[in-house]
């Protein structure tokens, strides 16, 4: 399993090229990157690089026409979550892989419904450790809550978790033991922290439902 920055932004997003950022990842552990408005998926010092779909929408019928628009070809969709209707509709439409932005909305936008519809259709709730590196007081403290809350979900339910950097420039990417760290702020552990880390791996590659026939 490859461990991969579930979310970072190249030029002309951030002030950094893909292939800077794909070497970044190489030196700090990771097989692979999400490019959020990258041209093409493609591979850079050995490095995975993935073209990703970030939708902003003011609703889900919103949702449905940028999809169809901008997303064509992307190897990985997300999309910024919103009141807890909307994210239970973009959740169970099976059209996205990753939720982002929770710590941005009302505590009750998501709840026990979306988390059942989160592990049923395969879509990972996003940890950005820029909500939490960037961010102090209110803010910080809002995300690190939130994002136990999450987690809590998470190990209800069994939906995935993936964490991303929100790097727009390569020395806010942050290595595994740094990760690691940061995470324990809001009780993850460190085993965790590398399954959500290899999230994206099981989202390019989802395990087939088996079948049970009865005789």
């Amino acid at each position: 399993m490859l461990y991969s920055d579930a979310c970072v932004y190249p030029y002309p997003s951030g002030d950094t090229t893909i292939r800077r950022l794909a070497l970044e990842a190489r030196y700090l552990g990771y097989g692979r990157v999400v490019c959020i408005g990258c041209e093409t998926s493609g591979e850079y010092y050995g490095v995975s690089v993935l073209k990703g779909c970030l939708i902003h929408s003011s609703g889900f019928n919103d949702f449905r026409k940028i999809l169809k628009k901008e997303c064509r070809g992307s190897d990985v969709i997300a999309a910024y979550a919103g009141d807890a209707s909307f994210n239970r509709s973009v959740i169970s439409s099976g059209k996205v892989n990753i939720l982002k932005g929770i710590e941005r909305c009302d505590r009750r936008a998501f709840d026990d419904v979306s988390a059942r519809y989160a592990a049923d259709k395969g879509v990972a709730m996003d940890i950005d450790l820029s909500a939490i590196i960037s961010k102090s007081g209110y803010l910080r403290q809002k995300a690190l809550t939130v994002y136990g809350d999450i987690l809590k979900f998470s190990r209800k339910y069994g939906f995935m978790l993936t964490i991303s950097s929100g790097a727009r420039s390569y020395p806010e990417m942050k290595g595994i033991r740094e990760v690691e760290n940061i995470c324990s702020l809001f009780g993850m552990s460190p085993d965790e922290v590398r399954r959500s880390l290899t999230s994206i791996e099981r989202i390019l590659n989802p395990p087939e439902n088996v079948e049970v026939i009865s005789v």
